[in-house]
């Protein structure tokens, strides 16, 4: 049999190609453990080390494996669920926070944060890693946090001495073609650089930038109602996931409208109670790692129908 040419994902790069012997010397050194996924010519799918055959010994499968891990009894058993811990989210908040405002950290904060964030979540069979660099779409993160605030400072700026939120305003709105971009070569390059066992091909994002525009135009719209944006989102939420392709899995979100506004209702309101009292400032961690578990659960893997 000729030699193969492995592929490495771990610690959320890619690396190789790799010889048969290299890899299975990396395998006997622990540089590469079961969880890891693998790929050579000739596999349709990124396979977990322990699930090739002839791979790996019963003994090395056993000690590089973690505990497997669950959603919580009732749950849909099909839903995603994520182990994140709550002061290390609320860390990794406090530096989006900090580097939104500083604009320039951004694209390093937001990749972390991803990367961090999706290796904790848990697939109902396996695992997925995130490869994206802050190199990569850079001038995306800092034209949208230019974009996001970028209304509040025209407005003081067009008129200072009235600081009037409608210049503000029509500032954002302006924006929003340039939100849609920055949108779209975002998705795309999530999933481009998300890769789990049971991908038929790369994962790719094929909605379209005047769909997103419409969304985003619609979102604003549904703000004048109240509580019409629950809605919008949970809808958008679900077109975005037929727009996910390459895997054999369909990707879903469950939420319903009703159950996203109360939830966040409630999560806006606590935290803004919270940060007004000390004393309570302490939950606000738990309360942020409440919300985030929901919407990820809201989130499954299900067969193509």
């Amino acid at each position: 049999m000729p030699d193969r040419s492995w592929f490495v994902v771990r610690n959320g790069k890619q690396d190789g190609p790799f010889s048969d012997q290299r890899l299975r010397e990396m395998i006997a050194g622990g540089a590469v453990k079961a969880d890891a996924l693998l790929w050579c010519e000739g596999m349709t799918t990124w396979t977990a080390a322990s699930a090739i055959p002839g791979l790996m010994s019963a003994s090395q499968r056993a000690s590089a494996m973690p505990p497997a891990l669950g959603p919580a009894p009732g749950a849909d058993p099909d839903s995603l669920f994520t182990t994140i811990r709550a002061w290390p989210l609320f860390g990794r908040f406090i530096l989006i926070a900090i580097s939104y405002f500083l604009v320039i950290p951004l694209p390093w904060a937001a990749t972390s944060f991803l990367r961090w964030l999706v290796d904790h979540i848990q697939l109902p069979r396996g695992r997925a890693t995130f490869a994206g660099r802050a190199g990569d779409i850079w001038y995306v993160f800092v034209l949208y946090a230019l974009c996001l605030y970028g209304g509040g400072l025209a407005g003081n700026f067009l008129d200072p001495q009235s600081s009037n939120p409608l210049i503000g305003g029509v500032i954002v709105i302006l924006t929003i073609p340039i939100t849609a971009f920055c949108a779209l070569i975002f998705w795309r390059w999530f999933f481009a650089k998300v890769t789990w066992q049971g991908q038929t091909a790369p994962l790719q994002f094929t909605g379209s930038y005047w769909a997103l525009l419409g969304w985003l135009a619609l979102l604003i719209v549904s703000i004048v109602t109240i509580v019409g944006w629950a809605w919008v989102y949970t809808a958008w939420f679900r077109w975005m996931c037929r727009h996910v392709t390459g895997s054999s899995k369909q990707l879903i979100f469950r939420a319903s409208g009703w159950s996203y506004l109360w939830r966040t209702v409630v999560f806006q309101w606590a935290t803004i109670a919270m940060a007004a009292t000390v004393v309570l400032l302490v939950l606000l961690p738990w309360l942020m790692r409440w919300y985030v578990r929901w919407k990820v659960s809201q989130f499954s893997l299900v067969e193509q129908a």
